[in-house]
């Protein structure tokens, strides 16, 4: 069964492209792009119904239709949104699949944004699998890529967190969450709310029941603005394990009762 900080990694990749989804706008289209478009916007909105299985069909033929024309931007990006929801739908070889037809391509060059989403993206999903050392070597490339107009700052801080996190460091999962929290709180409230979940988890390692609720309590605050399900039966899960160690056993059976209701599609 998937751990909580698995949990984590796999919504931070589910969600960290929502950050690349502009990669289909130009200026001016001809047809066959705003039919690329069209497909992507509809997998987009299935997405965020939770429509996985409409979303990979709308994502697989905005590809078809962004090879046809060698629409490079386009390419990248529904690469990289079809590695997200094959791995929403338990599909990970897919995923890495999609991966590293990005990363491995000898033919077309891809802006170094889209290698540092691609990187990014691997790192997470070499980390659900217990792969720390991969993870770290991927998220080093993400790192190296992620310069000029690279939107990942936050979600590369909020993997280092995750990897500090499962090897127990919680300082530094503070120190890393905290930076990701800082760069994102007014730009990318998704983000925000993934460094708050990260800092929670790591003061409830140390005990520190009170921050861990007060941090899971925000988290929540955002995600219920953003319509998470999700993140918000995590966020409730967080708060039932800082009140459980505040000795709160009515208050961390009501929050777990709470959690259990929600559907996370």
């Amino acid at each position: 069964m998937m751990n909580r900080l698995q949990f984590f990694s796999l919504m931070l990749v589910a969600c960290m492209l929502f950050l690349t989804a502009c990669g289909q706008t130009a200026p001016a289209r001809n047809a066959r792009l705003e039919l690329a478009a069209d497909h992507s916007l509809s997998a987009q909105r299935a997405y965020n119904r939770g429509d996985y299985h409409v979303a990979l069909r709308q994502y697989e033929m905005a590809l078809q239709v962004d090879v046809a024309v060698e629409n490079i931007p386009g390419i990248a990006t529904d690469m990289l949104n079809l590695a997200r929801v094959n791995q929403m739908l338990g599909r990970q070889d897919m995923a890495d699949a999609y991966l590293d037809k990005l990363l491995q391509d000898n033919a077309l060059e891809y802006e170094k944004r889209y290698l540092a989403a691609a990187a990014t993206q691997k790192s997470l999903l070499l980390l659900t699998r217990g792969d720390v050392s991969g993870a770290r070597l991927w998220l080093e490339k993400a790192s190296a890529w992620c310069v000029a107009e690279c939107t990942l700052a936050g979600v590369i801080d909020n993997t280092r967190a995750a990897i500090a996190l499962r090897q127990n460091d919680t300082e530094q999962a503070l120190h890393w969450a905290d930076r990701a929290a800082s760069s994102s709180r007014s730009a990318a409230p998704l983000e925000y709310a993934n460094a708050l979940r990260y800092m929670s988890e790591a003061r409830l390692r140390r005990g520190e029941f009170a921050t861990a609720l007060r941090l899971a309590d925000e988290a929540l605050a955002v995600d219920k603005r953003l319509g998470l399900p999700e993140k918000i039966k995590q966020d409730l899960l967080l708060s039932a394990d800082a009140y459980e160690g505040q000795g709160d056993a009515e208050q961390a059976m009501r929050f777990r009762r709470r959690a259990s209701r929600i559907v996370a599609r």
